[in-house]
């Protein structure tokens, strides 16, 4: 081999992430990867401990953002993460490593709104809403108990909104209730990610929302509002 043709290897070079990290994987020497919580459309959810933080965290990924998909992005999680309430799931960081792109967020221990404020978890109405295999809360159900939830869920959704910002996918599985009854939403920094992933597996314009929970006009394609919000709610 001509030695002026040789491109000499870097040692400290790294391949690419996975784009399904194996538990025990540690991102950025910091992010060690406990366990696979969730699989979406946006990515897959892990339970990890940040090393920094000492502490459990959620960690998402993203796959495959364009430059315009990571501005976009870039933008509303910067107005996410400077969010501060106790029902909004707080952001800490949006990174890379190895081409790969990370979210890491509050790891929240709960169950769907919906299951905790079900009268009876097999109901027919509910059949369909549910996570069959989500732990069902041994405390009794009430009116009270659906009070509280839905005060909590209505003060998040109106933060959300005075900062500007539309979920557009507000579902029982983007609400979890902690143990202690605390309501949190989730997701609602990643939407314009969503949008575009949506976008690129349909090839067409994407309407991101659950057709359980979309407003009649969103299912219809218009642009998600603030309206079609509080019709998901």
């Amino acid at each position: 081999m001509n030695p002026e043709q040789h491109t000499p290897v870097d040692p400290d070079a790294r391949p690419p992430l996975p784009v399904t990290p194996a538990e025990g994987v540690v991102v950025c020497d910091r992010y060690e990867l406990l366990e696979r919580v969730g699989t979406g459309g946006m990515g897959i959810v892990y339970a990890a401990h940040d090393r920094a933080r000492d502490q459990r965290v959620a960690l998402k990924t993203l796959h495959h953002l364009d430059p315009g998909a990571l501005y976009r992005l870039k933008n509303e999680f910067r107005s996410a993460a400077n969010l501060d309430h106790p029902n909004l799931v707080t952001f800490h960081e949006l990174f890379s490593e190895r081409e790969q792109w990370f979210v890491s967020m509050e790891y929240i221990e709960g169950v769907s709104f919906a299951r905790h404020v079900a009268a009876e978890p097999d109901s027919e109405l509910l059949d369909d809403l549910i996570e069959p295999d989500a732990p069902i809360l041994a405390q009794p159900r009430s009116y009270r108990r659906l009070r509280s939830a839905l005060r909590q869920l209505v003060d998040a959704v109106s933060t959300l909104h005075d900062a500007g910002i539309v979920h557009r996918d507000i579902k029982s599985s983007n609400v979890l209730v902690t143990g202690e009854g605390r309501v949190v939403v989730l997701d609602f920094g990643l939407a314009s990610y969503a949008l575009q992933r949506l976008i690129d597996h349909t090839q067409e314009d994407g309407i991101l929302g659950t057709p359980g929970y979309m407003a009649p006009e969103h299912a219809a394609g218009a642009p998600a509002t603030e309206a079609s919000d509080w019709y998901s709610v």
